[in-house]
C-alpha cells in the first residue's frame, strides 16, 4: 500500500492551563483504494486490522495516562493562577477624601472605597434673548461610584443631571449633594455593603486592608455559651461575702 496520504484529519483541539485538555481528532478518508486488501484472505485481512488496532489503542492509553499525570500539574496551576490573581492587585488610587479638581472643572473626592465626581457648567449655547433656554443654562452633573482596585469593576450608587437657571441655586442643589453623600468620605477604608462585595474580593477572599459590613462584628461577638462559660469563671474567682444575717455567736 502506497504510504502517500490519503485522508484528511479534523483537529478540534484546546489547551486552557490549570482548567482543560481537549484532544477531538476526526479523521476521514479521501479517494481510497484497497483492491491489494480485498486480494488477501479474510484470516489475513483481520490479523493485519488486529495489529493496527492495537497500535492505535496503545497510543490512546499513553494519551490517557499524560491526561491522568496533568490533573495534579493542573491543580496546581490553576491555584497558582487563583494566588497571583489576589496578589497582583495594586492598590487603587484615591484622592485620600481629598477634593481635587481638573482642567475641565470636574471636582472629584475619593477614598479606597467610594468615589464621588461632580461638575458645575454653564450652557454654552445659552441666549439672553431666548426665553427657552433659560432654564438650561446652568448644569450640574454628580455621581457616586464604588471604587474597586479591579481593573473594569464599577458600580454606580448614585447621581443625577440637573439643569437651573440662575448659578446661586445651582451651588445650593450641588452642595447638598455632596453633604449628603459626606458620609462616605469620612474614613479611608470605610467598611463595604454586601451587595459591592464581589468588587473588592478576588479567589473568593477579601482583598487586603478591606471589610465588609457587619462581618466585623460578627467575628468579634461572643457565643452564648462562651458567654456563660465566663460568667461561670468570675463567680468562682469572687471572694464569699459573709451574710449580713448571721448571729455572732453566744459567750
Amino acid at each position: 500500500m502506497s504510504d502517500e496520504k490519503d485522508y484528511t484529519l479534523l483537529e478540534d483541539d484546546l489547551f486552557s492551563p490549570g482548567s482543560r485538555i481537549k484532544l477531538d481528532h476526526v479523521l476521514y478518508l479521501n479517494e481510497y483504494d484497497i483492491s491489494e486488501l480485498l486480494d488477501k484472505s479474510v484470516e489475513e485481512v483481520r490479523e493485519l486490522y488486529n495489529e493496527s488496532f492495537k497500535k492505535e489503542e496503545s497510543m490512546y492509553e499513553v494519551l490517557q495516562a499524560g491526561l491522568k499525570a496533568w490533573e495534579h500539574d493542573a491543580a496546581q496551576t490553576r491555584k497558582l493562577q487563583l494566588a497571583l490573581n489576589y496578589l497582583e492587585i495594586a492598590p487603587v488610587e484615591h484622592t485620600g477624601n481629598q477634593w481635587t479638581e481638573d482642567k475641565n472643572g470636574v471636582r472629584t473626592i475619593s477614598n479606597s472605597v467610594y468615589k464621588m465626581t461632580c461638575k458645575l457648567s454653564e450652557n454654552p449655547k445659552w441666549n439672553l434673548w431666548s426665553a427657552k433656554p433659560l432654564n438650561d443654562r446652568w448644569l450640574v452633573e454628580w455621581e457616586v461610584t464604588i471604587n474597586s482596585p479591579k481593573l473594569g469593576h464599577w458600580a454606580y450608587v448614585a447621581g443625577q443631571k440637573r439643569k437651573f437657571e440662575d448659578r446661586v441655586t445651582a451651588e445650593n442643589y450641588l452642595n447638598g449633594r455632596i453633604h449628603a453623600y459626606a458620609k462616605y468620605f469620612s474614613d479611608l477604608s470605610p467598611s463595604i455593603p454586601e451587595k459591592y462585595k464581589m468588587f473588592f474580593m478576588e479567589s473568593g477572599r477579601v482583598l487586603p486592608g478591606y471589610r465588609i459590613e457587619g462581618q466585623e462584628q460578627q467575628l468579634k461577638k461572643p457565643s452564648v455559651l462562651n458567654q456563660l462559660s465566663e460568667a461561670k469563671s468570675q463567680q468562682k474567682a469572687a471572694p464569699a461575702t459573709p451574710s449580713k444575717n448571721k448571729k455572732e455567736p453566744e459567750l
